[in-house]
């Protein structure tokens, strides 16, 4: 029969031989995972340190396009509103000239230059 110390012996054994290839194949992937997230910081503090400034003067440009463009619309509005009042006076103005321009050449109350015929028919007759 085996004697309980000797299989205690080898257990202890086989335990410490398994430890042993954990830890020699566990300390290399911390130090590669510990190089790695030092890498990993170091490139997350210079991207935001670049892109802290960047940000600001994108916000900044952003600000200056907004106000120009508010400046801009603004004033195309006002030029938009003294178009329509040109136009308008414009197309009133040039009704009233047509209109006066062809009463002026009515000569009868139902005809304008012809006479006195009110039907092209009595106009074909003639």
């Amino acid at each position: 029969m085996v004697d309980l110390n000797v299989l205690v012996v080898i257990s202890l054994g086989i335990l410490a031989v398994v430890s042993l290839c954990l830890i020699v194949v566990l300390i290399p992937i911390a130090s590669q995972l510990i190089r790695t997230l030092n890498s990993a910081q170091h490139l997350l503090d210079t991207v935001n340190d670049d892109l802290e400034p960047t940000v600001k003067e994108i916000k900044d440009s952003v600000s200056t396009v907004r106000e120009f463009v508010k400046t801009g619309s603004s004033k195309f509005r006002t030029g938009l509103d003294k178009l329509q009042v040109v136009l308008g006076s414009s197309v009133y103005g040039l009704y009233c000239g047509v209109k006066e321009y062809v009463s002026s050449y009515k000569t009868d109350k139902t005809s304008y230059n012809n006479n006195g015929i009110s039907n092209f028919d009595e106009l074909e007759n003639e």
